[in-house]
């Protein structure tokens, strides 16, 4: 099993891209509100004085990187205004802005990069320090100014360094993040990227806005009034955020008609894992794993102890939206389906003087049936290495979508200018048995099922500087399947969940991987 002396080691996919958008609420017994990340940004007292460090005009312009990393930093901050910056350094509302389209870092930068390298003698002359100062005078609140200062820092890291180094309060880490708490003031709605829109891409059962109507493949115009359209998935995270009790406006076009929904926010408890039996000519379980949350694989333990006294065939192991958690759990979940001598990842570290180091999840195999596994562009981390060993095993098929492409972690230290702030620092990847790292290729499943083309925004499309891992040459994955000679579901069948559907068809295919449990 995993174990470290560290502070603390993070492989949750921390993006919030395509996951569900939920605010989660500390485990604690009495009935106290989440407090806002504002809230636990402005008890670190954090200054300006940190970035300010960091804008200064020499450096600002002694490299493109660095250029585009003071961008950067500005250009997060001014949106959560609606201003933007233009060539001369000046603030100007977003509808001025260089970049017509600001949905993500990436195409936000692009027209600055484009600048420094034809026009340098002028871009080096912008005064991004100036813009920091006018932006703190002009729009940010004694109240708002820690949060400011970190997300003003966290951009600059964005591009200067990768996309998933970044700063944190620790108080926020150790009462939020960390914790196996299922309870979430979520509004329950997981986003997607269609023609440039966001899109609704799933809606959680028991949540307010399933309550309210909301549905898959809502075309999302407006949170509060604000639109959405151009915005970074960041600040739409934000939009969505709230408290229990607090009222949201949710305005969406469906079939070309325009919907008002105002939802309560209310808290909802999402079980780690979900387990239940499709009953038919070959009856399958499906077990759910909601995230790799402390505990995890116990409750793993449990659903299979349920499910071999009931009959079933085959299994369904749906990792579909799991952004990741502890990477401990994902090794011993693993093993419940390979045993304990199968190596379930590696780590390789950025720094050569380190050894790579085995981890093997060191469970007996309990399950031993047929077994596919249900994979989107919302599995990440460590939903990839469960799913990408048990393929490499030969133990299971893999049915659905790309995965996300989560396949580095980040060891957590105090930050040495303030230890009420975790610095978050990239230090290696994850490496699955055949010797590749999901690390923004993601995993490509053996049955391609996509998502009503509503689509999850990845690492590549995303940053200026997206994180690659080195590799060496590996085997190739396995063979493809079509649905020849697999169980028919015509009758049966789950219409409503095509790709349920599917791996249940595949699971029982003639030669299929997902019978090597046999």
């Amino acid at each position: 099993m995993l174990s470290s002396p560290r502070f603390f080691i993070i492989s949750l996919c921390v993006l919030a891209v395509g996951v569900s958008i939920s605010l989660s609420r500390s485990n604690r017994s009495d009935s106290s509100k989440v407090k806002s990340t504002e809230a636990y940004w402005a008890e670190t007292g954090l200054g300006p004085a940190a970035l300010e460090d960091l804008l200064q005009d020499q450096t600002c312009g002694s490299s493109e990187r660095y250029f585009l990393a003071c961008a950067n930093s500005i250009l997060t901050v001014a949106n959560r205004f609606n201003m933007s910056l233009n060539t001369a350094g000046k603030l100007v509302p977003v509808q001025e802005a260089l970049s017509a389209d600001m949905s993500t870092e990436k195409k936000q930068l692009e027209p600055w990069k484009e600048f420094f390298s034809a026009q340098t003698d002028k871009a080096v002359k912008i005064s991004f320090l100036k813009a920091w100062q006018e932006l703190s005078k002009r729009f940010i609140s004694e109240e708002q100014k820690s949060m400011m200062v970190g997300l003003g820092l966290n951009g600059f890291i964005s591009v200067f360094r990768d996309p998933h180094t970044y700063l944190m309060p620790v108080s926020q880490f150790q009462e939020v993040i960390s914790k196996a708490d299922n309870r979430s003031a979520s509004l329950g709605i997981t986003l997607g990227r269609s023609q440039g829109n966001y899109v609704i891409r799933k809606v959680t059962e028991g949540s307010a806005a399933k309550s309210a109507g909301v549905e898959k493949g809502d075309v999302i115009v407006s949170i509060n009034g604000q639109r959405t359209q151009g915005l970074l998935q960041a600040r739409v995270s934000e939009l969505l955020k709230g408290e229990v009790g607090d009222l949201t406006t949710l305005v969406v076009t469906r079939d070309g008609e325009r919907l008002k929904f105002r939802l309560r926010r209310k808290e909802i408890t999402v079980a780690t894992v979900s387990t239940r039996v499709i009953e038919g000519i070959k009856p399958v379980a499906v077990v759910g794993i909601n995230k790799f949350a402390k505990g995890a694989c116990d409750k793993v333990k449990e659903s299979l102890s349920i499910v071999k006294k009931s009959h079933v065939r085959g299994l369904l192991l749906d990792l579909r939206d799991n952004p990741g958690g502890q990477m401990e759990e994902a090794a011993c979940i693993a093993s419940l389906f390979v045993g304990p001598e199968q190596k379930i990842f590696e780590v390789r570290y950025l720094d050569p003087s380190k050894k790579r180091e085995d981890y093997f999840g060191g469970e007996e195999k309990m399950f031993d049936l047929p077994m596919a596994v249900l994979v989107n562009g919302s599995s990440a981390s460590a939903a990839e290495i469960v799913a990408g060993a048990l393929r490499d095993l030969n133990r299971a098929v893999l049915v659905g979508e790309r995965t996300f492409g989560k396949g580095s972690f980040q060891e957590g230290e105090y930050w040495s200018q303030n230890k009420k702030i975790a610095l978050f620092e990239t230090k290696g990847f994850y490496y699955l048995p055949s010797g590749r790292s999901p690390q923004m290729k993601g995993l490509q499943p053996d049955v391609v099922v996509n998502f009503d083309n509503i689509l999850v925004m990845r690492e590549a499309d995303q940053f200026m500087n997206p994180l690659r891992a080195p590799e060496r040459q590996v085997r190739a994955a396995g063979p493809l399947y079509s649905s020849n000679d697999c169980l028919d579901l015509d009758e049966g069948g789950l219409s409503d969940d095509v790709q349920l559907s599917k791996a249940q068809q595949v699971l029982f295919c003639s030669g299929s991987v997902a019978r090597a449990g046999l």
